[in-house]
């Protein structure tokens, strides 16, 4: 056998054995250690009996961390726990909650590259074992923070996601076992999608996106499953209950310019055609026809508000700054006018009957004094 693989599986078993050694030794850590504060607000925003991702509580985590009330690092360490947990629901909310922190805390990304979180990600993304959902969503984060240009200065997020990407399972259909293939995370990601820009996260959990053209949605429609249709429909619908409620929020006269209420606005302008198309590609099940024109009349309903109520913001921006650049009234330009020269120009320009029978009177005294007759003053 050669000695160079011999050499290449003996590094790789003492890497190997190493990083698991490291685990084993967190885990008997986070046995041992007594729950926190943080460790409980986390496992009650990913209870297993949720359905959906607790936003208020989310929010309340992200909060409270902004706030230093939270210590950033427990919250990380208790997502970082889910996320190696067993449980789907669990690992699906702690992937939520995470996604929710990076966006709204701006330390939360250096404590999820100190605490290896990303280390996590990689394993759930490639257990084929993993629920499928859980794997793209994981996948789906880590390629956005490696693409994302705000996070070079953490190049563990770029490397994470290049080692990830050239990865066999990721580029290369293995042909000698297709049903192996099919659950390589290849097949995972059969229709990969551009990632949005950096700052606009949430990365939605089913990626829309068009095509480097223009063209056509990536998605074909008409193939989806009742379950899918079923999925995207339900996703729309909970961004739609969020930047609801965040817009009948009373007290908050900017909130339409709030980071987290623009994400979810773009969310819903994204969803919207996919919704129509929904709409138009079912006609075996009245039920999900049904629902997806309830959705489609709610995400008029609140685009319109949300338009008109940016409308109104405009309006009172404009208004405001009208008056604060309205100074007094300016002087007209014969105001302007110094007193001498204002009275020389109302002199020309504006004789009366009477200043004329003035100077009359002033040339007959000057002749009286330089002794001239009256007579020769009448002829």
């Amino acid at each position: 056998m050669d000695k160079l693989k011999i050499a290449e599986w003996g590094e790789k078993l003492k890497t190997g054995g190493a990083q698991m050694s490291r685990m084993v030794s967190d885990k008997v850590k986070d046995i041992l250690q007594a729950p926190t504060l943080e460790s409980k607000m986390v496992d009650e925003a990913t209870l297993e009996t949720l359905e959906e991702p607790n936003w208020g509580m989310n929010m309340r985590i992200c909060a409270q961390i902004n706030n230093q009330e939270f210590n950033a690092t427990e919250i990380v360490k208790a997502i970082k726990r889910k996320i190696s947990g067993k449980s789907p629901v669990s690992q699906r909310l702690s992937l939520e909650l995470l996604e929710a922190c990076a966006m709204n805390c701006d330390k939360i990304f250096s404590e999820v590259a100190s605490e290896r979180v990303l280390d996590e990600m990689v394993l759930l993304v490639k257990n084929g074992e993993a629920d499928s959902e859980n794997r793209s969503r994981a996948f789906q984060l880590v390629r956005a923070w490696g693409q994302s240009q705000d996070l070079a200065y953490l190049p563990v997020f770029k490397q994470t996601y290049m080692s990830l990407e050239g990865d066999n399972g990721l580029n290369t259909r293995n042909e000698e076992n297709p049903v192996a293939g099919q659950s390589s995370l290849e097949s995972l990601m059969q229709r990969p999608v551009p990632v949005p820009p950096p700052g606009s996260y949430p990365v939605p959990i089913q990626e829309q996106a068009r095509g480097d053209d223009g063209g056509g949605l990536d998605y074909n429609f008409g193939n989806l499953s009742i379950k899918d249709k079923k999925e995207q429909i339900e996703i729309t619908r909970n961004s739609l209950e969020l930047l609801s409620s965040m817009l009948n929020t009373e007290g908050k006269p900017n909130h339409t310019e709030d980071e987290l209420t623009v994400s979810l606005m773009e969310k819903c302008k994204q969803s919207q055609p996919l919704i129509q198309m929904i709409i138009e590609s079912t006609t075996d099940d009245e039920g999900v026809l049904f629902e997806a024109l309830h959705v489609n009349d709610e995400l008029q309903r609140v685009l319109s508000i949300y338009n008109e109520t940016m409308k109104k913001a405009s309006v009172v921006e404009q208004k405001s700054s009208g008056s604060k650049d309205a100074g007094p009234p300016k002087p007209t330009e014969e105001e302007h006018l110094p007193v001498k020269q204002k009275d020389v120009e109302d002199g020309k320009h504006a004789e009366t009957p009477g200043s004329s029978n003035k100077t009359v009177k002033e040339d007959k005294e000057v002749k009286i004094e330089l002794g001239l007759s009256s007579d020769e003053d009448e002829k």
